[in-house]
């Protein structure tokens, strides 16, 4: 156009002459004209804001995404880790149960005798006390060696003898048994004459154990589809594989990882070896793979878990969809901003109208999205919670069930042989009726009469408060239902026993009121298909707010009230119609107000005060309801007279939904 407009002036029609002032100030005015109606600085610079800011915030976002990616993979990598963790703390817990054993046995009278003849019916009766022992071995200080069920034999080449003599309880690597000719491992401990742990040993004494019990607890290690674990002893050779061409046999010795071709397994071996920790990437059998590994503490062996990669990143798909959908909705409002600036000015209204609709059905995915997101997380944190809440009430069953096992079982021995030393002592005073007088004055100054018929009662009492400390760790145990994170069959009313035992101290009564009254109102019920432990986590959240309730209104009362009307809790239960139950928590606390009703299922809503309470219990009891179990939870209440929590859920639950959950599982 310019260019056209300057050639009316080299047109051969004949023109007037003009001085080249006055061309000058013609032509320039015109030439801004166009220049302004097809380069707008304005729209340039419009674009150029646009585009940095759309930069910025692509930017942002994508560095965000990539944060909130690597955060979720390392807890998910954490909580493979901890599945080893579990399975190598089983090991040392049995490995330190064998070792108090062997040590405890050193240091009775009968083996630091080194009589083979006296210890022999002594260490006999122990190996029955144990499944995984099936044999006990006393060796002199030259080697020399005798051992239940076998011949004598000379072990003074065997590393396990050697470290006893040097004064240690060690675990030996795996080796074929002279006794018994099978895949062994010996516990091996010195036998000093005395209780001088400085004194040289006099011999050793080690028992014999199968390794069943190392190879059950590997193969129960599992992170999904197509995972296996294995261990390794200090050596680098294999202790337990699902291979059984690895396997350490009679035949063959077991395969050396540090020796292997596949130079990922020797990396791996090597780093177990090491004793070393982790879970890294490597390259196993063709693919990817997490390697997940730890050491024991009580012995030089590592435990490792393989497991595929999509096993654990595939759970970062959902996250990868969202980063997608919010990348297509960004880029949407990219185009739709360009399209507005590239429009006209006379359609500018009507295009910013449909950009604000547009805009409107954006954010309401967006928020639709970030609900999902909450909700996500919300069930991240219930399954940690529950994780390790269901390891520690585990473990702390477990330490507690070894020494009470231990008790139990010694309790019968010592009430067998305060009965024999009675019954003797009966025949003495039959068939001695008349004693020495230092004997008779012992004898009442000790009441023996009351001292016999009291022994056998105290013994009982015992027996009573072992049976009574494995019934709490039998509660604790199915409280936790670690070994049914599935849906399974459960007895419902089963759980609230355990639920209330645990609460149990909560109820009892003090200086300031009795005790809290549970009132139980159970009707007959079929097993309920359920997530039972963390259906016992909704009936603990229930049972807790009631007790802190009850705790309110004792504050508020005086002792007079209190003695008039005690604070209850009662629980009933029935069969709502043919495919439902039906569970009632019920407290005569103060009652709440009916906004405090609506927000009770909201997450971070609490009445309690800072640092008593964080606002999630009955949120994350609303989702395990409803979303878990395709169920109901709501409450009823009134100010003074008490709340009412009803849980209705289906007696089975959906195949999609049994299928869902053991996905997340």
């Amino acid at each position: 156009m310019v260019q056209d407009y300057l050639c009316q002036f080299t047109d051969s029609t004949p023109s007037p002459r003009r001085s080249p002032s006055v061309i000058s100030n013609s032509l320039l005015p015109r030439t801004m004209k166009i220049f302004r109606k097809y380069f707008k600085p304005q729209r340039y610079l419009m674009n150029l804001v646009i585009g940095g800011t759309t930069l910025i915030v692509s930017l942002g976002a994508y560095y965000s995404y990539q944060l909130v990616r690597h955060v979720m993979l390392e807890s998910l990598q954490q909580n493979a880790f901890l599945e080893v963790e579990q399975g190598v703390d089983e090991i040392d817990r049995w490995l330190a149960t064998l070792k108090v054993h062997i040590e405890t046995l050193a240091n009775t009278t009968v083996v630091k005798s080194m009589d083979w003849s006296s210890a022999e019916p002594y260490l006999k009766t122990e190996v029955l006390r144990f499944n995984d022992v099936y044999a006990i071995a006393i060796a002199q200080a030259d080697g020399q060696r005798q051992v239940i069920g076998g011949k004598p034999a000379n072990v003074k080449d065997r590393e396990y003898f050697q470290k006893a003599m040097a004064g240690q309880t060690n675990v030996s690597d795996p080796l074929i048994s002279r006794a018994a000719k099978i895949p062994t491992i010996s516990v091996a401990t010195p036998i000093r004459r005395g209780f001088d742990t400085t004194s040289p040993p006099i011999g050793e004494i080690h028992n014999l154990v199968r390794l069943d019990r190392i190879a059950y607890v590997v193969d129960s290690l599992h992170y999904g589809d197509n995972s296996y674990a294995f261990a390794l002893d200090s050596k680098g050779q294999v202790i337990a594989h699902p291979n059984s061409e690895l396997m350490f046999t009679s035949e063959q010795p077991s395969a050396n990882l540090l020796k292997s071709a596949d130079k990922s397994l020797t990396a791996i071996a090597q780093q177990m070896v090491s004793q070393q920790e982790g879970i890294k990437l490597f390259p196993v059998d063709g693919t990817w793979k997490y390697v997940a590994y730890l050491p024991l503490k009580e012995a030089n062996w590592s435990v490792a878990l393989v497991i595929p990669r999509e096993n654990i990143e595939s759970q970062l798909r959902s996250l990868d969809v969202i980063a997608l959908v919010i990348v297509g909705l960004t880029g949407a409002m990219i185009v739709v901003l360009w399209q507005v600036q590239a429009r006209e000015q006379g359609q500018l209204k009507k295009s910013n109208e449909l950009l604000e609709q547009r805009v409107a059905e954006r954010t309401a995915k967006l928020s639709t999205t970030l609900d999902q997101l909450q909700q996500s997380q919300l069930r991240l944190v219930q399954n940690e919670k529950m994780s390790a809440l269901g390891s520690l009430v585990a473990g702390v069953a477990h330490e507690i069930n070894n020494p009470v096992n231990f008790i139990s079982g010694n309790i019968s021995h010592a009430n067998e042989y305060a009965r024999d030393l009675l019954q003797l002592l009966q025949l003495y005073q039959k068939h001695y009726p008349h004693p020495h007088p230092e004997v008779s004055d012992c004898a009442d100054t000790i009441d023996i009469d009351f001292l016999a018929e009291d022994l056998l009662k105290i013994l009982t009492s015992m027996r009573m408060g072992a049976n009574r400390i494995q019934q709490i760790v039998l509660s604790l145990r199915n409280f936790s239902r670690l070994d049914q994170a599935e849906v399974k069959p459960v007895d419902i009313h089963e759980g609230i026993g355990s639920t209330l035992l645990i609460l149990q101290h909560r109820c009892k009564a003090n200086s300031q009121r009795p005790a809290i009254e549970i009132i139980k109102e159970y009707s007959p019920l079929p097993l309920v298909e359920c997530y039972a432990g963390q259906l016992n986590q909704v009936f603990m959240n229930i049972l807790s707010n009631a007790l802190d309730a009850l705790e309110e209104r004792e504050n508020q009362s005086h002792a007079a009230t209190l003695q008039q009307s005690p604070s209850t809790i009662r629980i009933t239960t029935h069969q709502q119609s043919r495919d439902r139950i039906a569970v009632c928590i019920s407290d005569n606390g103060l009652g709440m107000t009916p906004e405090v009703q609506q927000r009770i299922f909201d997450p971070f809503f609490t009445t309690k005060s800072v640092g008593k309470g964080t606002g999630m219990g009955m949120s994350i009891s609303y989702q395990i309801v409803t979303a878990k179990h395709q169920g109901q939870i709501w409450c009823e209440s009134f100010l003074g007279e008490g709340t009412k929590f009803w849980v209705e859920i289906p007696i089975k639950q959906a195949a999609s939904l049994v299928t869902q959950g053991v996905a997340q599982n």
